[in-house]
């Protein structure tokens, strides 16, 4: 019994390390920079210990892909580095002592090589409590670090060249209110990473907009040579009878609808079309029924007066 519980007190200990672990905070947590090349751009990051006594951080690099889905961060090894960044990136010092609660600026330098190509580099600066020796950087042990990414663009021969690969639904068909879930995929054909300002024009069968839908809100970016995946629903699906007729009522359309997808930007050709037929009979019904019920009552209404007439008459 007393061997299971120091087990358990263990488990405890070293399930709870981590978290010790991560107090503190590394600010900004993403940071655009550019310069031409030859260049040198000094900038800092800022480390805030949150924990009740000092800590050593330690300061270093790691080159990431993003995902296609999310765009998330996936981190790689250094001997993986595909950008080339992480070598340009320059501390005055690897590890900084702070006192508790205390809030420093690290600074750091960029040099960029005079033989390099125009582009979006990338990479991520890590601040970890623990020395790069000891902790492997093969990704799977992010959790010991807190990584800030750097977009670094070098200036000259950028091209802003991106395609739509496509553009889906899989609920396109009849719907009573625009709330279809929609993907599409743009690929960044280019050599400077690309922020889409993507928007969804819904259109009736004669042609008027119904309703347009920022597609990128989030200020998703793609990067060069990569392909990314946005999703998203057209409208929020309400949850009850009165939400669906308002929300019908607010983007008024029946019959065939299309949803088009269009990004500003250098040299974006415009994706495919989704439809979809729209039937709000929610809204149809309540048009309806407020109808009858006003006839309903100005009927009664006339009754009532012709009965009122009667009675003065006879009187």
């Amino acid at each position: 019994m007393y061997l299971r519980f120091l087990l358990f007190i263990c488990a405890v200990a070293v399930l709870s390390m981590p978290s010790f672990a991560h107090a503190f905070v590394v600010s900004p947590t993403t940071v655009d920079l550019s310069a031409s090349r030859g260049g040198t751009v000094e900038q800092t990051i800022t480390v805030i210990n949150n924990a009740a006594a000092e800590q050593t951080f330690y300061l270093g690099t790691l080159p990431f892909v993003p995902s296609e889905t999310s765009g998330a961060p996936q981190f790689l090894s250094n001997d993986d580095d595909r950008s080339g960044l992480s070598a340009w990136i320059h501390f005055p010092v690897n590890e900084i002592a702070i006192p508790p609660n205390t809030r420093v600026d690290v600074p750091y330098s960029v040099v960029i090589p005079v033989d390099i190509s125009s582009g979006t580099y990338y990479t991520a600066i890590t601040v970890s409590t623990t020395p790069s020796e000891v902790v492997a950087t093969n990704g799977a042990s992010i959790q010991a670090k807190t990584a800030m990414l750097v977009f670094f663009t070098v200036e000259g021969e950028t091209v802003e060249r991106a395609a739509i690969v496509d553009f889906v639904s899989p609920n396109s068909g009849l719907v009573v209110v625009h709330d279809l879930s929609y993907a599409f995929r743009v690929q960044n054909q280019g050599n400077v990473a690309l922020v889409p300002n993507a928007q969804i024009v819904v259109t009736d069968w004669l042609g008027q907009t119904t309703f347009i839908k920022e597609a990128n809100v989030e200020h998703g970016r793609v990067l060069p040579g990569r392909t990314r995946t946005f999703s998203g629903e057209l409208m929020e699906h309400p949850n009850n009878f009165l939400e669906v007729a308002r929300a019908q009522w607010s983007a008024f359309a029946i019959g065939p609808m299309t949803a088009t997808l269009i990004i500003d930007g250098a040299d974006i050709e415009d994706g495919p079309a989704i439809h979809y037929w729209m039937f709000p009979w929610q809204l149809l019904l309540s048009i309806v029924g407020f109808i009858v019920l006003t006839w309903l009552i100005w009927r009664k209404a006339v009754t009532y007066r012709s009965e009122l007439g009667g009675i003065s008459t006879g009187s």
